[in-house]
């Protein structure tokens, strides 16, 4: 069966993108399989098989992100009297992009048009789903309109994915610094054993932080963890003992890691979770032993 090699070569990267976006390895799987058919370009209904397996790939995909019990918690959920469940693929998509925080917030502060995401994917699939069904009018769909539609289908769920993604690093934007300033005060205010296990005394002689990541966003809170690194001085021994050569002083860098969470009516004001800071020090003892 032949394949069309423009086309493929012409959306790969939208393809490529969508593939990495997606979140297991069936969807994957089942992406690659959509695919296969929307190349075959002797089969006349390569479209058809296309758009079943699509429509199934968003059902998994929404299915995974987006649970109805967690959309129907949500502020902004109005239930639709059309769906059985209340739950519709337009409110799939608002909490994909931006969970239980507000329409408005979103608009406004995060600057995600979520109408438009919205429409331009439910538009795609409906059309789709014309094509799951087999009849003299969807059979052996021109070459041009399979690329079209297959198009267009990529690159309206990529979009979905994409405004998520945009969402969450307008939060971390937004409370960078104020995390920053938090890790910092642990870090100075807390004993951190990790590292007092090390060595009799320690110092901390610098916090550096270099990323922040939303975990998740649900119905009504919003998880972060920041991670990065601190430079301490370690000494063992007295200063009389350092100053005697019956010490010893060294510097060493050591990852850390702190969780803060938001409630989704006030996404940016963030507070760190007690208890939460995570000093790593493995390292130190695995090059030990490996010395020994």
């Amino acid at each position: 069966m032949t394949e069309n090699k423009e086309t493929s070569k012409g959306n790969m990267h939208i393809f490529d993108e969508l593939k990495a976006a997606l979140k297991t390895n069936f969807q994957r799987e089942l992406f690659d399989g959509a695919l296969m058919s929307l190349r075959a370009v002797g089969n006349p209904l390569r479209l058809n098989n296309f758009s079943t397996a699509i429509r199934e790939l968003v059902r998994d995909l929404f299915d995974h992100l987006a649970p109805n019990e967690q959309i129907k918690q949500c502020s902004w959920y109005v239930p639709d009297p059309t769906s059985a469940t209340g739950v519709t693929r337009g409110h799939r998509v608002s909490y994909v992009i931006h969970g239980g925080i507000s329409p408005a917030f979103a608009q406004d502060d995060l600057q995600i048009d979520v109408t438009s995401e919205r429409k331009r994917l439910t538009e795609v699939v409906n059309t789709l789903s014309k094509f799951t069904h087999v009849t003299i009018n969807t059979f052996n769909t021109p070459s041009d309109d399979v690329d079209k539609y297959g198009a267009d289908a990529c690159t309206a769920l990529l979009g979905v994915l994409i405004a998520a993604d945009e969402a969450r690093q307008t939060l971390v934007e937004a409370i960078q610094e104020q995390v920053e300033e938090d890790v910092v005060q642990a870090v100075i205010s807390e004993t951190v054993m990790s590292v007092d296990e090390i060595a009799t005394h320690h110092c901390i002689d610098e916090v550096e932080l270099d990323l922040i990541e939303v975990v998740s966003i649900d119905a009504k809170e919003i998880q972060f963890i920041a991670h990065g690194s601190i430079c301490v001085e370690l000494q063992w021994g007295s200063n009389s003992d350092v100053r005697n050569d019956m010490g010893a002083i060294m510097n060493e860098n050591f990852p850390l890691s702190m969780k803060f969470s938001s409630s989704v009516a006030s996404p940016s004001e963030v507070t760190a979770v007690e208890n939460s800071l995570s000093v790593d020090t493995s390292d130190w003892y695995d090059d030990y032993y490996d010395e020994e």
